[in-house]
This record gives C-alpha cells, structure tokens and sequence, in this order.
C-alpha cells in the first residue's frame, strides 16, 4: 500500500484536487471539511490474470497461486491512498507531504 500527503494553501485547492483524483478513478473514502482522503485500489496485470487462468483451466489447477500471488501483490502493494489537507501539523507533529508529480494518476486497476 502506497500512501501520499498533499497540501492544499485554502479550500479551493483542496477541492480542486480533489476532482482531479476523482477524474483519475481515485474514490472518495473520508472527507472534512479540511482533509480528503482517496483510495484507487490495484489488482494486477489484466494480461498476466488471463494467462494463468487459462494454464489453471488447461494445464493445472495449482497455476490459480499464481494468480492469487499477482492479485494480492498488487492489492497489498501497488494500492493508492492519498490524504489532501489544509493543515499543517496532526497532534503538534509536522505532516510531511509528498508532491503531486510523485503519484501516479494514470495507473488503473488493472496495470
């Protein structure tokens, strides 16, 4: 799981961002009316789960691990979240933010 912090400077921002995301595929979890927080799950290679679907029906049905290992690589380890935020500290601790060029908006689903 891949988790990334944005700073908004006002409301405008925070909104602006938001909508970008949602036009990305990025779901909309929690929102406040200071922070957002996103979440665009991954699932795999479409390719590679047809492949070892196909070899699980045909040549054998131990290839499905196969399967199950990419899917829950992905899920676990290639999943988005993203907290955009107007403040600037949580709890008297500094929030350290990540910067939008960091994320990538394009990656679907299914990679």
């Amino acid at each position: 799981m891949r988790s990334y912090s944005l700073y908004a400077k006002n409301n405008d921002e925070l909104e602006d961002l938001k909508v970008l995301f949602l036009e990305h595929g990025f779901k909309l979890k929690t929102e406040s009316d200071d922070f957002f927080f996103l979440f665009k799950k991954a699932y795999g290679n479409g390719l590679a789960h047809l492949i070892f679907l196909i070899l699980a029906l045909f040549v054998s049905a131990p290839f499905i691990f196969g399967n199950l290992i990419i899917f829950l690589y992905y899920f676990y380890k290639k999943s988005q979240y993203v907290l955009i935020t107007t403040r600037t500290t949580d709890n008297g601790e500094k929030i350290e933010f990540d910067k939008l060029e960091n994320i990538d908006l394009n990656r679907g689903k299914f990679s």
